[in-house]
């Protein structure tokens, strides 16, 4: 029975880590090395942490100053001894049988990641209703970023690090970046890209825990905007590889979020030098000539007009949002 590597970042999640923890420890595929990295917390994670040493002797923990969450998974993956990993969450949990599916439709399909499917809420314990009888799918790394473009949920569940197998050679020559919060869009495709093939089973092994103080829930600040450059970088590594399909997505993706961030740089921020970052990576990108197929309202008219002068988008905007009130308001 090959060995698991399970890893799981921890930052400040006293109130989540037990439940986390718990869900691993009750795994029952038995040979994991669980690997709890502690990122410098100032509450009781540490001493939680210690508790489950003591416990469990598939545990052990790594302690490092704050650094983010891309160096505590760098620590993870550099003390990892399995031949496979699994990312954690500290405030998500895994249903019962999840490393064991995925694990066992790896090695059968001869794959080189399986991939879950998750839910997402505020609950405690939830169960899959969809049972065992699910016939996982093998698809090709190609077919797994281009789903990532699918939805919200979609792009979760292929991009985000939790709910997947992954072989722990897939990381040989990579790591995540230092110092960024949405460290997953920079890496990976990158990994996606080396599977021959990816198994997917379609049943939700992972619950995805919301809470008002994830990174995706906490207020929008500049910081946010380190999503901009890994969408640029996951653009080029597609025209560099040749996958023009998905170049061609990436590219409507990258540029209906420069749109996007200028807006909300401009409104809820009033910082004039990232509305200025984002309208240079808009002119620096922009293709003359090209609308969104992704986004049918950002016609070639509408991202030129943006390129020369994004104010006038934004009055477009207004006048538009004003003269769609007043017709609300006029009686029929």
């Amino acid at each position: 029975m090959d060995k698991i590597s399970v890893i799981v970042p921890i930052y400040n999640a006293e109130k989540y880590l037990d439940r986390c923890v718990v869900s691993i420890v009750r795994q029952s595929y038995l040979n994991l090395e669980i690997i709890l990295v502690d990122d410098g917390s100032s509450d009781k994670s540490q001493e939680i942490c210690e508790r489950w040493v003591r416990q469990d002797k598939r545990v052990k923990v790594i302690r490092q100053t704050n650094g983010g969450v891309s160096r505590a998974r760098n620590q993870g993956l550099a003390h990892a001894t399995g031949d496979y990993v699994v990312w954690v969450d500290s405030d998500d949990y895994l249903l019962e049988d999840m490393i064991a599916i995925l694990y066992a439709t790896l090695k059968n399909t001869g794959s080189d990641m399986s991939v879950c499917d998750y839910e997402a809420g505020r609950i405690d314990n939830y169960v899959d209703k969809h049972g065992s009888e699910i016939i996982p799918e093998i698809i090709t790394s190609e077919t797994a970023m281009m789903r990532s473009y699918t939805d919200a949920h979609m792009a979760l569940q292929y991009i985000a690090p939790w709910g997947k197998l992954y072989k722990r050679s897939l990381f040989d020559d990579i790591t995540y970046p230092d110092g960024k919060i949405f460290e997953d869009i920079y890496v990976t495709h990158q990994i996606l890209f080396k599977c021959a093939s990816i198994t997917v089973v379609h049943q939700k092994l992972l619950y995805y825990y919301l809470h008002d103080n994830s990174i995706m829930h906490r207020e929008f600040h500049v910081g946010k905007l380190d999503y901009l450059e890994a969408l640029k970088n996951r653009l080029a590594f597609f025209e560099k590889e040749g996958l023009k399909g998905l170049a061609d997505v990436a590219y409507d993706e990258y540029m209906h979020s420069l749109v996007w961030e200028y807006s909300r740089t401009r409104d809820l921020l009033h910082d004039k030098d990232a509305m200025n970052m984002v309208k240079d990576r808009f002119r620096h990108s922009y293709k003359r000539g090209r609308g969104s197929h992704r986004y049918p309202q950002e016609t070639a008219f509408f991202l030129a007009v943006f390129n020369y002068n994004p104010e006038l988008i934004v009055l477009y905007w207004m006048v538009k949002t004003k003269f769609s009130r007043l017709l609300g308001g006029v009686k029929r």
